[in-house]
């Protein structure tokens, strides 16, 4: 107990103010007690003076005497005015002060007592000897415990008594005063125990007030937060209803008049606040009212209110009052005016259900719409997801910036907002979109309407902006039950949208998700393919329109699948562009294609396809250079194919422009489908301009004007014109009509690989050096 007690006497954890107090009532405890401790000690040694003391030393009692009364004075003076001012009382020395005084006291009294011992026992009997020895050890006990709130007071009177009628009975050398010297020895130490177990004991008690004191500090401040505070207040009412504890607190926050208050119960209240006015204030009262009835504690019950014509929400909180015989007595409670915690909550839940550029819903939103949807569809009814993604929107952000592209979505998304009532359109990306809608209609048409409200030209800060869109969608159950699958289905459907020419909508089939599958398993498989040259180059001829000579080739990547055959590019061209594996198979195919270039005629040409993640990569003009020094294929006979999206950087112009120095020819790819401009083609390096086969492939006698202007474009630019995707005789009488330089397409040839192009160049030559086809 002893350990328990002094382990937690360390001051470290008290303030200053608790040391100081601490420390002050120690003091005042012992100048409490130890005074009248003094008188009774001085009334015993006036009858040991009187007793041992022999008559032939009066003297020395006169003068022991009286110095032991001015000694015990001192403390009497210190005791009088307290014990008569009581309350009043104000010390007029401080703590320290008294401490020392006392710590004099205690030394002086001890001196005493061991000089008159020193003086009596080598002259008095064994009787008196006996009396004089127990009263100093009667002394040293009553002392101890009355200085024993102050450590070093009740052992300083321990040892100076102690070891003082140690160090005379040690001087007497007999055989009883070893014996006595032995057992104060014992005594003194047993003392010094108790005086530490009396400090500790009461330090201990004195730290516990301290506490309680904080604790009761703390509860008042509480109490008097909830009823003086700007937020909380206290109610109680009894067994019949009525509110018995207001405040004007309360009547301050309900707009109630005390005296009002009085006569209401907690529901009148409510109902004076009209709670019931909402659904989710009836809600409450119902469950307020609930508890009430069944006397059944209830927590943070949140209520709208309506105070002063303004709506308000409250917290309520109660337990019942159960008398000391557990009988019901009525409800005691807390009640909080959250309104300010409350719409703070309700904006930080519409923030996270909300995007923050659109004020559409987002994408965590949408998900939960579409899977409440699933859950709530009807028989007969379907439910359509639909994802949108405006069709080359990274344009607007490059080109007008990103605070005109930020303005542009608003406006795309306050139109895509007001298509469908009922529907949910919400932004789950950049620039894409997603909608749910429930319903038995087509889902083709209800899509296409989306795109039609994009086709009025938007206008932001001055600028006029046409914008068009790609959906794709799926719908339930026909497609799944399952959202995250539909989510899927609708992106594969928006993809191949996008793949088939932009602006359109596009139904979910399980074709996409089995192409999805290839191009998953050609990401896992490129880059070993690759390693292992399993691609290989189809050449498909570009002819002149007029004479069907052959001027070149185009050389068309195929990839030799070890199990699966011969795979088209669209399988995974674009996953090797995602991963950047189109680099190193790019750098393959020119090296592939400049080494079976050289086994053609001179005067003919081969085409390579540059990706534009391959033309902006690092040393793709060097890589050029080293496949024609491989192959010995001269500059002039290779042309590079590229695509607009993969020449508007100012890094590419400049590397086709020190290409295209060294005899390199550049085409340019699916002219008319981009954004190209008469700037662009000014200013970029080209030489041919491939007409796109959406162009050719609806080509009629009608329509012939667009062509034909692409046509002119080029011969007004010095280029040459090219259209692909010739397959008809009218299609190519067209084009020579207007004025097309060179034709590619099935009308013309199909693609061939590498060991058949021999054969066609030697079947499509004469003796006399013309050329021929059957047109």
């Amino acid at each position: 107990m002893l350990s328990r007690l002094t382990s937690s006497a360390s001051d470290a954890d008290l303030s200053d103010v608790e040391r100081r107090d601490l420390f002050s009532r120690q003091v005042r405890q012992v100048t409490t007690v130890a005074p009248l401790a003094n008188v009774a000690n001085f009334f015993s040694a006036c009858a040991l003076l009187a007793y041992v003391v022999p008559p032939a030393h009066e003297e020395f009692r006169l003068i022991w005497g009286a110095a032991a009364l001015a000694v015990i004075l001192n403390s009497v003076r210190v005791w009088l005015p307290r014990a008569i001012q009581g309350e009043r009382y104000s010390p007029k020395h401080t703590t320290r002060y008294d401490y020392w005084a006392l710590m004099l006291e205690v030394v002086l009294l001890g001196v005493l007592y061991t000089i008159l011992a020193a003086e009596m026992l080598p002259v008095i009997d064994g009787s008196r000897k006996l009396v004089l020895i127990a009263t100093i050890a009667g002394v040293v006990g009553a002392g101890a415990v009355a200085l024993s709130t102050v450590r070093s007071l009740g052992l300083a009177w321990i040892l100076v008594h102690g070891l003082g009628l140690l160090f005379v009975m040690l001087a007497g050398a007999t055989a009883e005063y070893f014996v006595l010297s032995f057992q104060l020895v014992v005594y003194i130490s047993i003392l010094c125990v108790g005086v530490v177990y009396l400090w500790a004991s009461f330090r201990s008690r004195c730290l516990a007030e301290f506490e309680a004191a904080a604790e009761r500090q703390t509860v008042s401040l509480l109490l008097d937060d909830f009823e003086g505070g700007s937020r909380d207040w206290l109610w109680e009412v009894d067994t019949t209803g009525t509110l018995s504890h207001t405040s004007a607190r309360l009547s301050q926050i309900s707009g109630v008049s005390v005296s009002d208050l009085r006569t209401l119960s907690l529901r009148g209240l409510l109902d004076r606040l009209d709670v019931g006015s909402t659904k989710s204030g009836r809600a409450a009262v119902h469950v307020i009212g609930d508890h009430l009835d069944r006397l059944m504690p209830f927590r943070e019950v949140v209520i709208p209110v309506r105070v002063g014509g303004v709506d308000r929400w409250w917290s309520l909180s109660g337990h019942p009052r159960l008398s000391e015989a557990m009988e019901f007595v009525g409800w005691r409670g807390v009640g909080s005016d959250i309104t300010e915690k409350y719409n703070y909550e309700r904006r930080i839940l519409w923030l996270a259900a909300t995007d923050g550029l659109t004020g559409l819903p987002n994408r965590r939103t949408f998900g939960t719409e579409l899977s409440d949807a699933l859950g709530a569809v009807r028989t007969g009814e379907q439910v359509l997801v639909g994802i949108l993604d405006l069709d080359n929107f990274k344009s607007v952000n490059d080109t007008l910036g990103h605070p005109v592209g930020d303005k542009l979505l608003i406006s795309v998304a306050a139109r895509l907002n007001r298509v469908v009532s009922g529907a949910m359109c919400a932004r789950i990306g950049g620039d894409e979109f997603g909608v749910v809608l429930r319903g038995t209609g087509d889902g083709g048409e209800v899509f296409a309407r989306y795109l039609g409200a994009l086709r009025e030209p938007f206008f932001v800060r001055g600028n006029r902006i046409e914008v068009r869109a790609s959906i794709g969608y799926a719908s339930a159950p026909a497609d799944s039950e399952d959202a995250d699958t539909l989510v899927m289905s609708a992106d594969l459907a928006l993809y191949a949208a996008k793949s088939a020419g932009k602006n359109r909508v596009g139904r979910y089939s399980p074709v996409l998700r089995a192409r999805a599958r290839e191009r998953a398993s050609a990401l896992q498989e490129l880059g070993l393919a690759i390693e292992s040259r399993q691609f290989e180059l189809y050449y498909q001829p570009q002819v002149r329109a007029d004479t069907g000579r052959v001027e070149g080739f185009e050389a068309l990547l195929r990839w030799n699948h070890p199990v699966r055959g011969v795979l088209a590019p669209r399988i995974f061209i674009d996953v090797a562009e995602e991963t950047g594996l189109i680099v190193p198979l790019g750098l393959q195919v020119l090296h592939m294609a400049c080494a079976e270039a050289t086994t053609w005629p001179d005067d003919t040409y081969v085409t390579v396809n540059v990706s534009p993640v391959q033309l902006m990569s690092s040393g793709f003009g060097s890589a050029v250079n080293d496949a024609l020094e491989a192959s010995g294929l001269s500059s002039k006979r290779l042309q590079l194919e590229i695509t607009e999206t993969g020449a508007v950087e100012e890094l590419a112009v400049a590397e086709l422009d020190r290409l295209r120095a060294t005899g390199i020819a550049i085409a340019l790819d699916d002219f008319g489908t981009g954004y190209s401009s008469f700037e662009s083609l000014k200013k970029l390096p080209l030489d041919i301009l491939k007409i796109d086969r959406s162009f050719i492939t609806e080509l009629s006698e009608g329509d012939s004007a667009v062509v034909t202007s692409v046509v002119e474009v080029a011969k007004a630019l010095g280029m040459q014109s090219l259209a692909e995707g010739v397959e008809t005789a009218d299609q190519l009488s067209l084009l020579r009509t207007a004025g097309c330089e060179l034709v590619q397409g099935y009308y013309v040839s199909r693609p061939m690989p590498a060991t058949e192009v021999a054969e066609y160049l030697s079947a499509t030559a004469q003796s006399s050096g013309g050329y021929f086809h059957s047109f």
